[in-house]
């Protein structure tokens, strides 16, 4: 825990502020905080987050040719930078300065993905989830900074050309938790802590002066803090839940969290826009849709599609994806001529930890749908799931896979049936990629009284035993084959276990005969 009238005393007015007090840097201080990059197989683009405000944008040459700088939040604390027409699948030389030509760091390498018809022999993908929450809550909610960057550090030691974050970059849940929260005790401490940290104010507008600074302060001490520069080197993608909108997966007689009201959308793209890294690949939709879903392509080796499962909530028979994201995702899988293609939704295939937000209608183990929020869930969200399942299934050339986040665990499962659907000709493998904050109050076993369960609609075999611990996953991937490492740790367990983490499992994913 830290001193909060210390931390208030040095100011969280902004990133300076946040930086300056109640967050321990790894590194020494300097002007540049935090840099995410992101890639295509034509183009770099990168976002980086100053300790202060310069009196001059910084400047970011590739192989010597500077880029320009787009100043991305009023305050100036955030900079990106793109640039197109480079050369596909290689290494470019970075440089970042002042503008007086002075060095904010070291040079680095940064590399564009594949070309679009490029094969390339291997490809490794690093998955987690979770990393968000305010170590200052205790170590009890959520694992301290240093040891997530620990865990972070391990999985970059393997080396991914790729990484992907599944969702719950922050947690600074609203009104799920400050009104309508089932715990009076739990709804005042939470208040009460808001107030001191970060107090989001919903009588005014979303980027009213007091609310933007909260939300500087939300997205410095879980995101900036803990991704410092440690990816640099590594293209990064967000893929967006529930407490990535400042709220919970519920339900009750006031209504649905989901989808997002105007105010906590802001919220959302408001932290987007200050520290994500920047999505290159959008379908070419309005926003509202388009900003759902992201697909990475890497050469025709493997196909990705990154897409958020809460903004279509629907109590209409719409699902929980959009409409037109379905439609893009069922019409890529038929289109897509990648050797592999991989699903990775925000919320879980294949398990159940009881929550309302969920594919499947079990509630937790003991407790009635009157009791639970999950007398809300529409059937419509698996009808959904259907039709999802059946098309990876249907595959004749391709494995059927899944990588969720959400769920506090780490494992994988073989779906052979859902419902009425027989999916034994191709399995459905169901992965989840591991969290790297959660401690023990946010492990389902914990927060609901519940392990995670196969829900009563599938039949499915472990590929893994799942485990509530923190941990990731690697893909490395080859024409033929996928090999999936999983890694976990959980305290008591030393930190310093950490540096020599190996997989806990290990097995192979291979395309159809």
């Amino acid at each position: 825990m830290f001193d909060r009238r210390g931390f208030l005393r040095g100011g969280a007015l902004g990133l300076g502020g946040v930086f300056a007090g109640g967050v321990a840097w790894s590194r020494p201080r300097d002007l540049v905080r935090t840099i995410l990059p992101s890639a295509t197989h034509d183009t770099l683009a990168l976002k980086v987050l100053l300790d202060r405000p310069p009196s001059e944008a910084p400047l970011l040459a590739i192989d010597g040719r500077f880029v320009k700088a787009q100043r991305v939040d009023q305050d100036g604390y955030s900079w990106a930078f793109v640039q197109r027409g480079l050369a596909a699948g290689k290494r470019h030389r970075l440089t970042l300065t002042d503008a007086s030509g002075a060095a904010l760091r070291e040079p680095w390498q940064l590399s564009t993905l594949p070309a679009p018809d490029a094969t390339p022999e291997r490809f490794r993908v690093l998955f987690f989830t979770c990393a968000g929450g305010d170590e200052a809550l205790g170590p009890n909610q959520f694992l301290p900074i240093a040891t997530r960057r620990a865990l972070l550090d391990r999985a970059l030691s393997f080396q991914p050309d790729l990484a992907i974050a599944n969702g719950d970059h922050v947690y600074w849940d609203q009104k799920t938790v400050l009104e309508y929260g089932r715990n009076p005790e739990r709804r005042a401490k939470a208040a009460e802590f808001q107030r001191e940290i970060a107090y989001i104010d919903e009588s005014k507008a979303f980027d009213d002066e007091a609310n933007r600074r909260s939300v500087n302060t939300v997205a410095g001490r879980q995101i900036a803090a803990l991704y410092e520069d440690r990816f640099a080197s590594v293209p990064l993608h967000f893929i967006t839940d529930d407490h990535d909108y400042f709220e919970n997966d519920n339900a009750g007689e006031w209504g649905y969290a989901f989808p997002p009201r105007p105010f906590i959308l802001g919220l959302l793209r408001r932290t987007q826009q200050l520290a994500y890294p920047l999505a290159l690949g959008r379908p070419d939709l309005p926003t509202w849709q388009a900003e759902t879903l992201e697909t990475v392509r890497i050469g025709k080796l493997i196909e990705l599609a990154l897409f958020d499962c809460r903004r279509g909530w629907s109590t209409d028979g719409n699902g929980v994806v959009l409409p037109e994201i379905e439609r893009l995702l069922l019409d890529r899988l038929r289109s897509s001529d990648a050797a592999h293609y991989v699903h990775v939704p925000s919320n879980p295939f294949g398990w159940s930890k009881g929550a309302l937000g969920e594919w499947y209608a079990d509630g937790p183990p003991g407790e009635t749908p009157q009791v639970n929020d999950k007398r809300y869930w529409q059937q419509s969200w698996f009808d959904q799931h259907q039709r999802l399942v059946r098309a990876l299934s249907e595959q004749r050339d391709r494995a059927a896979i899944t990588i969720s986040g959400d769920l506090h665990a780490v494992g994988a499962t073989r779906i052979t049936r859902s419902g009425d659907l027989d999916l034994s000709r191709n399995p459905v493998r169901a992965l989840v990629a591991g969290p790297v904050g959660t401690a023990t109050n946010g492990f389902p076993s914990s927060a609901r009284g519940a392990f995670p369960f196969t829900p009563a609609a599938l039949r499915a075999d472990p590929l893994n035993k799942l485990e509530e611990k923190n941990g990731f996953t690697l893909f490395d991937v080859t024409r033929d084959k996928i090999e999936v490492r999983q890694f976990r740790w959980r305290p008591p367990e030393p930190v310093e276990a950490i540096a020599r983490l190996e997989p806990y499992s290990t097995f192979t994913i291979e395309r159809p005969v």
